[in-house]
């Protein structure tokens, strides 16, 4: 009884001080973009809470700063190990895993954000890094760092925000109407609705 008492509680310390070095790891075997990687399992997992610029965009060319992203993307996580954290949603609607990337003690989705690769979106339910997120975006937008040298007009007086999606909209945009006056917020910028984690609409692209 003495034995085994004295193996759960070492288990547990050893649980508690090691955090999760217990946690599967995976090899990155290829990068798709700068927030979406596939594994050597043969699964594709797009990174949570943040957003690069894309490569690929129909009828145009790439995105500002989409290449330095996914370079700097292949930079941290290229043929490493990997740990993945999960939030409350655990795949997408494609199929892909959804998760926070680690790779020793790095954070794979804040450093991206941190240099300025990357936005914070912030999407519900999945807001365990919310805040940390965010202030790093603030750094890098304050500092204009990586994507944020590029300087976008506005152009509307105003922008509707979904606070339930987080999603950012022209006030012509359709989806406009179908969004509550509960959950309505208006914004006098872009810039400013962006800053906490309002992602633009994929269909208006205000």
């Amino acid at each position: 009884m003495k034995k085994t008492g004295l193996f759960l509680i070492l288990f547990c310390l050893i649980m508690v001080l090691g955090g999760n070095s217990f946690a599967k790891e995976y090899v990155v075997n290829k990068i798709i973009d700068g927030d979406t990687i596939l594994l050597d399992t043969g699964e594709t997992v797009r990174y949570l809470g943040i957003d690069t610029p894309e490569l690929y965009v129909k009828g145009s060319g790439p995105e500002f700063y989409s290449r330095e992203a996914a370079r700097y993307n292949k930079k941290l996580v290229q043929m490493k190990k990997v740990r993945l954290e999960f939030d409350v949603e655990r795949k997408d609607h494609y199929g892909r895993l959804l998760a926070y990337v680690f790779v020793k003690n790095v954070f794979v989705n804040a450093e991206l954000v941190k240099l300025g690769y990357a936005k914070a979106m912030i999407k519900p339910p999945n807001v365990k890094y919310k805040d940390m997120l965010l202030k790093h975006q603030k750094m890098a937008m304050d500092e204009e760092r990586g994507l944020w040298q590029e300087k976008k007009r506005e152009t509307e007086a105003t922008y509707t925000g979904n606070k339930r999606s987080y999603v950012l909209h022209r006030p012509s945009c359709p989806l406009v109407s179908k969004i509550s006056d509960k959950s309505k917020i208006v914004f006098r910028s872009r810039f400013d609705a962006i800053k906490i984690g309002y992602s633009p609409c994929k269909q208006c692209k205000p």
